[in-house]
């Protein structure tokens, strides 16, 4: 014990003078480092680093390491012996490490993926619930977390037309949980017995899963995850706008019943990854009703665009959907991870998970249990992230998720408007939402070469460290795509990237020409 830089003291349960005096805990550096001044000298450190990167107007995407280099310097930056105090150097020195390699999502150069800036302020009320935290599965240690689910479900309620206390909303920590969370609920209805005696075949054949062919990769895996294996997913087929194509659907539904496979849940997709695209989710709705399936959507991209007037209508027919889920992390603008699971029939959301465990389940509902999510979702302690959002609308209201939604998707137009005029560019579809994917085609390119020099672009380009864009195989050609999340993104850093573009690949021509590797 006296090796360590602080002391514990004990006293003894069988010697009554000693139990006379209450223990003082531990002493020293360990009660240092859990002190006020080391919370205070560590905010004002961070903040005036964080304050410094959203104050830059530099274009900036991601500076790419060796593993190996970074796995060196963050071993060097840990203490060698026993501290017995804080390191404010040190601390410095990490966070600028962190801030270094990370992708700089409030620079205009960013337009990889669909990692969004966040305001400021949610990301502050993110320390505040990390020291005085509210795990928000249930009421008794979350008090606020669950009453935010019930006020951001009933905000959203009206604005898909759900009539408030007759449907569900749960928050849980990403789409691919959410998306698994509801495919549950629909294997549960349809095999009722599949939770304790495990998956077998069903009345209608063996249990299925259908899917577009753009679907997550997170969704083709719920397939294994859930039992019913990867062998019994059914894709279905997409229209010219890489839609779920409706009449093609119901065939390929026609040809897995005739294989004796029984689909018991459709997921579509509103926002797919690749494209943005938006799936017929009335038609869907309609077709799985026909076949006695539960739709469920995944609209963690799109599913924003219920709070924006403007945007609305393209979710129509979301309403009918059995659930949906949306990533308040991606297209609300709040810190990861943030997501929303709605059911269209009040209390389904309790037959996901139908365990009990009497430390979690009261034995009788009382006006707390109501309001808590522990039993309906995967997770038994939650952050709190729905606060994050909630305090977002509490502070600023839906016009202030409507604007930059707005905005966003207004300049993901420009953009193909702009490229769609190039000659030495095509792109590859109209945007539904705030995605566009494109390619480069200078002139002396051949076609065989296309795939090949947007793949050499996206790294050069990367590589570079000013812009930060990513790509996509759409139907076995690789294309340029990017993804506007940042409002301080505008029209003049399109045409920046563009000349970007051109400047790369004419060096790429020029070393493949070298080289004699292109004609």
């Amino acid at each position: 014990m006296n090796s360590m830089p602080f002391a514990i003291r004990a006293h003894s349960a069988t010697n009554p003078a000693s139990c006379s005096s209450a223990p003082q805990g531990a002493t020293g550096a360990f009660t240092d480092a859990f002190g006020v001044d080391r919370l205070t000298e560590a905010v004002g450190i961070a903040t005036d680093k964080l304050t410094r990167m959203l104050d830059s107007d530099a274009l900036e995407g991601v500076s790419l390491e060796r593993p190996q280099d970074l796995l060196a310097e963050a071993r060097a930056l840990m203490t060698t012996q026993e501290s017995d105090s804080f390191d404010a150097e040190r601390f410095s020195d990490i966070l600028d490490l962190y801030i270094r390699t990370g992708v700089k999502l409030n620079s205009r150069g960013y337009m990889a993926r669909q990692f969004s800036s966040v305001a400021p302020v949610t990301a502050a009320f993110d320390l505040v619930s990390a020291m005085a935290p509210q795990p928000a599965s249930f009421y008794e240690v979350g008090q606020l977390a669950n009453v935010a689910d019930k006020i951001i479900a009933e905000e959203f309620g009206r604005r898909i037309g759900w009539e408030t206390g007759r449907f569900d909303m749960v928050s849980t920590s990403g789409a691919s949980l959410a998306n698994m969370t509801a495919v549950l609920v629909a294997r549960n209805r349809r095999l009722a017995d599949s939770w304790k005696a495990g998956v077998g075949d069903g009345a209608g054949g063996r249990p299925a899963i259908a899917m577009g062919e753009d679907a997550h990769f997170s969704v083709s895996r719920i397939g294994g995850i859930i039992g019913i294996g990867e062998d019994q997913i059914v894709r279905l087929p997409l229209d010219a706008r890489r839609r779920i194509c409706a009449k093609g659907a119901a065939a390929a539904l026609d040809a897995a019943a005739a294989r004796g496979l029984d689909v018991f849940c459709i997921v579509a997709a509103a926002g797919t990854t690749s494209v943005g695209a938006n799936d017929p989710l009335e038609a869907l709705a309609h077709l799985a009703r026909e076949r006695g399936a539960w739709l469920h959507v995944d609209a963690a991209h799109n599913g924003a665009f219920l709070l924006s007037d403007r945007l609305r209508g393209r979710l129509a027919g979301i309403e009918l959907a059995d659930s949906f889920c949306l990533d308040a992390h991606k297209t609300l603008f709040v810190p990861a991870m943030c997501t929303l699971l709605f059911y269209r029939e009040r209390g389904l959301a309790a037959t996901a998970f139908p365990q009990k465990a009497s430390y979690v389940l009261d034995p009788q509902e009382d006006e707390m249990s109501r309001f808590e999510s522990g039993t309906q979702n995967f997770e038994c302690t939650k952050r709190p992230a729905i606060l994050n959002l909630w305090l977002a609308w509490a502070l600023f209201g839906r016009r202030f998720f409507e604007e930059k939604l707005d905005y966003l998707t207004e300049l993901t137009d420009f953009a193909h408007d702009q490229l769609n005029d190039l000659c030495d560019f095509a792109v590859a579809h109209r945007p539904e939402s705030n995605i566009l994917c494109f390619t480069h085609r200078p002139p002396g390119v051949a076609a065989a070469d296309l795939g090949r020099l947007q793949l050499e672009l996206r790294n050069r380009i990367r590589a570079d460290g000013r812009y930060f864009i990513s790509k996509v195989d759409l139907d076995g050609e690789t294309v340029l795509r990017i993804v506007l999340m940042n409002h301080r993104i505008g029209r003049a850093d399109i045409a920046g990237l563009v000349e970007e573009i051109r400047q790369q690949a004419a060096a790429i021509i020029a070393d493949w020409t070298r080289q004699g590797v292109a004609a």
